[in-house]
């Protein structure tokens, strides 16, 4: 039995993926588990963005079952009660007052780089930043993959500092350390380097990376990746969201930027389509990142937080992103208590 001293909180502050943006419609709603509740994510018939919570604040219905997008509301499937994105009431069914205190709890939104993200703060506060927009011209579009797991967004997350199971998991060579992390209030980030076998196959030389993670708190990871000899460049996103107090959907994504120069990778596909060529080679980037995350699983749904951790050379800066990672909780982290 593990003491409830030593389980970190399951539910960090910050912002976190709700939904891919290309998957929510105009007028449509969907039921989500976010933080230990019910939510519904909603796109009005303008286009907005909504995370609202799932039930009713007139009398409890739940949203998700039988409710409907109106224009800019959302419709209560019980009295036909009507919400702005606000959570403001703005019509009964029976066409008298709306009441003023029936004001529905909504998550600040942004919508931005592909995905709708939620904040959640356990004490109702405000967000003080946001995750920037990343500039998207030139680049094949994202791919996606989507799983649900027993695990934590710190302890996901921590792979960003976690040099030395890119080598014992990933079978990566020559890890390295190319520029120390540092911090900047909710953001972390670093560089690395490290060689691997050649994604695009047996018969092509390994290929040296260096990558450049962009944390944006415990829900949003952007990675920034250059190999050579090929000259190709890509992204991944990793962007553990919770669902209850145990399990995370696990969303990540990666994007090639389009091959201008076909030579670099091989001669012989000069007179390749650069199209068709970057297209077969973003199948291939996402299916390799898709392995290489999945290998992860069995440790982080198997682990269990360590607040004294015996640490070694090789490990890289794990206790820099715990002491880092303390912000994010309004209440206090295990390794604060001891």
């Amino acid at each position: 039995m593990i003491s409830k001293e030593t389980v970190l909180p399951p539910f960090p502050n910050g912002w976190y993926v709700v939904e891919i943006s290309k998957k929510l419609k105009k007028s449509q709603l969907v039921t989500k588990k976010f933080m230990g509740q019910d939510i519904v994510v909603f796109r009005t018939e303008s286009g907005a963005a909504c995370v609202m919570d799932a039930y009713c604040p007139h009398m409890g219905a739940h949203f998700g079952f039988g409710g409907s997008v109106q224009g800019e509301c959302v419709r209560c499937p019980f009295h036909s009660f009507e919400f702005d994105t606000n959570g403001k009431c703005t019509k009964t069914g029976y066409g008298t007052t709306p009441p003023s205190k029936a004001k529905a709890t909504v998550f600040p939104v942004n919508e931005v780089n592909g995905v709708i993200l939620a904040y959640y703060d356990s004490e109702g506060k405000a967000p003080e930043w946001n995750v920037p927009a990343i500039d998207v011209e030139g680049w094949m579009p994202f791919e996606w993959v989507e799983w649900e797991l027993r695990s934590h967004p710190q302890e996901t997350s921590e792979n960003s500092v976690d040099i030395g199971h890119f080598s014992e998991i990933h079978g990566y060579n020559k890890v390295a350390i190319i520029e120390e992390p540092f911090t900047d209030g909710p953001y972390l980030s670093a560089k690395y380097g490290m060689e691997r076998h050649s994604f695009l196959g047996k018969n092509f030389k390994p290929i040296q990376i260096e990558f450049t993670p962009h944390v944006y708190g415990l829900g949003y990871s952007f990675v920034e990746a250059k190999t050579s000899p090929y000259g190709l460049e890509t992204r991944h996103f990793v962007l553990p969201t919770p669902t209850d107090g145990d399990r995370i959907i696990l969303r990540i994504a990666s994007s090639l930027k389009k091959i201008t120069h076909p030579g670099r990778i091989n001669p012989l596909l000069s007179v390749f389509p650069k199209s068709l060529l970057s297209y077969l080679i973003s199948k291939q980037v996402i299916r390799e990142y898709k392995t290489d995350v999945y290998q992860d699983f069995k440790i982080w749904e198997n682990k269990k937080y360590l607040i004294r951790t015996h640490l070694a050379p090789g490990d890289g800066p794990i206790g820099f992103y715990r002491l880092w990672a303390r912000q994010f909780y309004n209440e206090p982290t295990p390794d604060m208590l001891t």
